[in-house]
């Protein structure tokens, strides 16, 4: 019976392992760790039990198993084994707040999140956590013990200050922000790796294949490259601030994401950052409200992109007064009576012709009352 590609794949780790060991003196016994983080970090538990179990010879070394932010690798069966083997160091590091590591354990605790300041789960968010854990099908899933299961931020210490709102999006953001590799290495007292890059914005946002295009952000170096959707942009030059690049838009058609990627990642997809291809219509953006909270008939700044003459903005589903264009990247509008909504923070949006702006963190606003 041929070897499912997993099995194939860890025989050939355990030879090349075992011809690793063999080229050293036996004494003092080798030490092997098998770590990783999230994903990794539940492989790293199937992969260290695994080769524990291996016959090694003469030279047989210990293991040790070191997980970050692991979900679980299995049932309590799965478990209870993991505890049982005799591990020359068994740690695993969970930060509090962290919703992987208690994927599929027990996901339904974060529907007690986030402590003041929040954000606290609203109906969307319990329901979304509830339908994820049934994906469970009844199956309990159990974290091993761990020699030494270390769990920090555990008074919640440490959160995005800009994510307190409680809206689905300042939820999933926060979410994102407790499992990100910058928040463990600051929890571990680790040095923060360089973040990776980020496109803030692109201009013009509509042209065609052969377009002059600024893009601006953080993090370019002379190692990135940029993508216009699936297609590689061959023609731009990165600024020496690492600020800016100024691209030729290869050939393409609809909106695309325009991204960057060097050594350290790939820049997320963002509202400002898409292009639109045969001159429009270009994509609506709300990238930011001022100010951010108030009553009704408070008059609001709305920065973006595609506004044009016959926009629309609503708060939530209400249709706001006294709209006025001020440019395609400008709005000012007075805000409407706030919505029959249990919410105080309702997202912003404008709609222009057909399109209408996604919703966002950067969108919300926040009755005041």
């Amino acid at each position: 019976m041929p070897l499912s590609r997993a099995a194939f794949a860890c025989r050939c780790l355990k030879q090349a392992l075992a011809a690793a060991l063999s080229a050293r003196p036996p004494m003092p016994q080798p030490v092997v760790y098998v770590t990783g983080r999230s994903l990794g970090g539940c492989i790293a538990t199937m992969l260290a039990t695994y080769l524990q179990a291996q016959t090694w010879g003469a030279n047989k070394p210990l293991f040790a198993l070191v997980t970050f932010a692991a979900p679980t690798a299995g049932l309590k069966s799965f478990a209870d084994y993991v505890d049982s083997r005799l591990w020359s160091l068994n740690e695993r590091y969970v930060n509090a707040y962290d919703l992987v590591p208690r994927a599929w354990a027990d996901l339904p605790t974060a529907k007690s999140w986030y402590p003041p300041p929040g954000p606290a789960a609203n109906e969307e968010v319990k329901l979304l956590l509830t339908g994820i854990d049934l994906l469970r099908k009844g199956n309990a899933y159990v974290q091993p013990s761990a020699t030494s299961a270390k769990t920090m931020n555990a008074n919640y210490s440490m959160y995005d200050k800009e994510l307190v709102n409680k809206t689905t999006g300042d939820y999933l953001g926060q979410v994102a922000f407790q499992h990100a590799n910058s928040t463990y290495l600051t929890l571990l007292g680790a040095p923060v790796v360089p973040a990776g890059p980020v496109v803030t914005a692109v201009n013009p946002t509509a042209g065609q294949g052969n377009t002059q295009v600024v893009i601006t952000g953080s993090g370019f170096d002379a190692n990135s490259v940029v993508d216009f959707g699936p297609i590689p942009c061959t023609d731009f030059k990165v600024d020496q601030t690492g600020m800016r690049i100024t691209a030729i838009a290869p050939d393409g058609t609809g909106i695309v994401d325009v991204r960057v990627t060097n050594n350290l990642g790939t820049s997320p997809a963002v509202g400002l950052g898409r292009f639109a291809y045969d001159n429009g219509p270009a994509p609506v953006v709300v990238s930011g409200v001022a100010p951010r909270s108030g009553k009704a008939d408070t008059r609001v700044t709305i920065i973006g992109s595609g506004f044009a003459s016959g926009a629309v903005v609503r708060f939530k589903d209400t249709v706001a007064g006294s709209v006025t264009v001020t440019s395609p990247t400008v709005i000012t509008a007075a805000v409407p009576a706030r919505p029959i909504d249990p919410e105080k923070t309702v997202n912003v949006t404008v709609t222009v012709g057909v399109a209408t702006s996604s919703t966002g963190t950067a969108d919300e606003f926040t009755y005041a009352g």
